[in-house]
């Protein structure tokens, strides 16, 4: 009888502690992702864009400052699990798009390592458009980065 009702109890704990969580539903989940990317949107947003693709020294300094940011966010951002199939595949298209938009910055980057004043341009230029088709597509998913 003992055993009985410790394995009912081991069960019972289990059933609330040990099994996975109930999935958070669309509203949590677009709320838990808009608040991750609210939080890096007010660090971003103090970090200085370089205002000349020529000034080498500051377009490294900046982006060396941005991309990390920009890296770390989309990691929480992918660690957050939809919950929804249908959800999940826009938010993978999201990503995906984000992912790019990164990597534009990282050959920016590069090119302003380089001396490759058209490099940067071009990087930053790609970025620019990424990072707006990320932000409209975003929007689109209920997502909201709005800093303030």
């Amino acid at each position: 009888m003992r055993t009985a009702v410790a394995a009912a109890a081991i069960a019972l704990v289990c059933a609330t502690s040990c099994g996975a969580s109930p999935a958070p539903t669309r509203r949590e989940y677009l709320a838990h992702v808009s608040s991750v990317c609210r939080g890096y949107a007010r660090k971003l947003a103090r970090v200085p864009a370089p205002a000349d693709p020529a000034a080498y020294g500051d377009v490294i300094a900046s982006l060396r400052r941005a991309l990390p940011l920009l890296r770390a966010q989309e990691r929480a951002m992918r660690g957050i699990t939809a919950p929804q199939p249908v959800l999940a595949a826009s938010v993978g298209r999201l990503l995906a798009l984000d992912r790019r938009a990164i990597t534009r910055l990282e050959a920016a980057l590069a090119a302003a390592r380089r001396r490759d004043a058209g490099g940067v341009a071009t990087g930053l230029a790609r970025f620019t458009s990424d990072r707006d088709q990320v932000h409209r597509t975003a929007e689109d998913l209920g997502i909201r980065c709005d800093p303030n």
